[in-house]
C-alpha cells in the first residue's frame, strides 16, 4: 500500500468538505429545530405527576411502577448541546488495499462532521485515544478551532509516513476512550464514535454494550462509525503470505488457497461485526460501516436514510 501514501487529498479537504455539507446539511435537519440529530434541544430534569392530555410517550414507567400511579419525564429546552467526534487510533488504521488506508477515511470523517457542524452552527469538540493516551480538544462553533482537531489528525498521519515504526504496538482502545468520555462530560451531548474495532473480543463487546447503554440513559445521542478495509474479512486467493501483525509487531505466515479457512475467518469476522451493530441498533443508536472502497457522499446518504428510520421509531 505504500505507493497509495499520498498528502494530496489533504490539500482539497476544506473545499471538497464544505461544497458536501452544503449539499446535504439542509436534508439532515429535522422539524424546525436547527439540530441534525433527535431530541437534542431538550434535557432531562426530574418527574412529575401524569396529567390528563400528556403525551404518553414521555411517562416514567419505573417510577410509576414504583408508586403505583403514573409519573411524565420532565424536560426543559436547553439552547445548545455540543457534538464530540471520539476517536480510537490504532496501528491497524494505517492500513488499506483499495483506494485509501483507513486513516485517510477517518480524516475524510472528520473533515466532514466538522464541516456539518459548523454549517448547523453547533458546537464541535474530540476526545482523541492512541497508546493509552488522550487528547481534549474543547468544544467551540470557530471553524477554525474545530479545524485544530483535523490538523492533529493530518500531522499524525504526515508523521506516519516518515516514521512508521513508532506507530506499531497500539490496539483498539475504545473501551477506556468510552470511559474517558463517560467522565468528562457535563452535560448531555451528540456522541460520534470511530473506530476499526479490529481487536476488540467477546469481552470487550460485553463492556461496550454496558457503555453504551449508559451513555443512552443519559439522553446522550450516539453515533458509532466502524472503518475497514475489505480484506480484512475477505481474504484474497494468494497462497502463501507473510504479514506483520502491527499491534503485537510479530510476523506471521498464513495459507491462503484454502477456500474452507478464508470462509471460516470472513464469517468469524462478520459474525463480530455483526454482533456489534445489534448492540448499537438495540441501544437505540446508530451504527454505520465505512470501508476503504467505499465513497463519502453515498455514505452520507446513508447515514440520512438510517437517522431518519432511528428517528422515526
Amino acid at each position: 500500500m505504500l505507493n497509495n501514501f499520498s498528502l494530496n487529498f489533504l490539500n482539497n479537504l476544506p473545499n471538497f468538505y464544505l461544497k458536501l455539507t452544503k449539499k446535504y446539511s439542509n436534508r439532515l435537519i429535522f422539524g424546525s429545530n436547527r439540530s441534525i440529530f433527535k431530541g437534542s434541544g431538550i434535557e432531562f430534569i426530574d418527574v412529575r405527576e401524569y396529567i390528563p392530555g400528556d403525551d404518553p410517550r414521555y411517562i416514567d414507567w419505573n417510577v410509576s411502577a414504583r408508586y403505583n400511579q403514573l409519573f411524565v419525564r420532565n424536560f426543559q429546552e436547553e439552547r445548545e448541546i455540543p457534538i464530540f467526534t471520539c476517536i480510537d487510533l490504532s496501528s491497524t488504521l494505517f492500513f488499506g488495499t483499495k483506494d485509501k488506508l483507513k486513516i485517510e477515511l477517518l480524516i475524510e470523517l472528520v473533515a466532514f462532521i466538522i464541516n456539518l457542524s459548523y454549517s448547523l452552527n453547533e458546537r464541535l469538540g474530540a476526545f482523541i485515544s492512541f497508546k493509552n493516551e488522550f487528547s481534549y480538544f474543547k468544544p467551540s462553533r470557530n471553524l477554525g478551532n474545530s479545524y485544530k482537531i483535523l490538523h492533529f489528525l493530518t500531522n499524525i498521519y504526515k508523521d506516519f509516513i516518515n516514521s512508521k515504526e513508532k506507530y506499531l504496538g497500539a490496539g483498539n482502545n475504545i473501551i477506556q476512550l468510552l470511559m474517558r468520555v463517560n467522565q468528562s462530560l457535563k452535560r448531555t451531548s451528540i456522541l460520534f464514535f470511530i473506530s476499526d474495532f479490529i481487536d476488540i473480543d467477546d469481552n470487550s463487546i460485553n463492556k461496550i454494550t454496558l457503555l453504551l447503554n449508559y451513555f443512552v440513559k443519559k439522553n446522550n445521542e450516539l453515533f458509532l462509525i466502524k472503518i475497514g478495509d475489505p480484506t480484512e474479512f475477505d481474504l484474497p486467493i494468494i497462497g502463501s503470505v507473510t504479514l506483520l501483525d502491527p499491534i503485537t509487531k510479530k510476523v506471521r505466515t498464513f495459507e491462503l488457497s484454502n477456500e474452507k479457512i478464508r470462509q471460516i475467518f470472513k464469517q468469524k469476522i462478520l459474525s463480530k461485526y455483526e454482533r456489534l451493530e445489534n448492540i448499537v441498533i438495540k441501544s437505540n443508536s446508530l451504527y454505520i460501516s465505512y470501508l476503504t472502497n467505499e465513497n463519502l457522499e453515498t455514505k452520507v446518504r446513508e447515514f440520512i436514510k438510517k437517522n431518519r428510520a432511528k428517528n422515526k421509531r
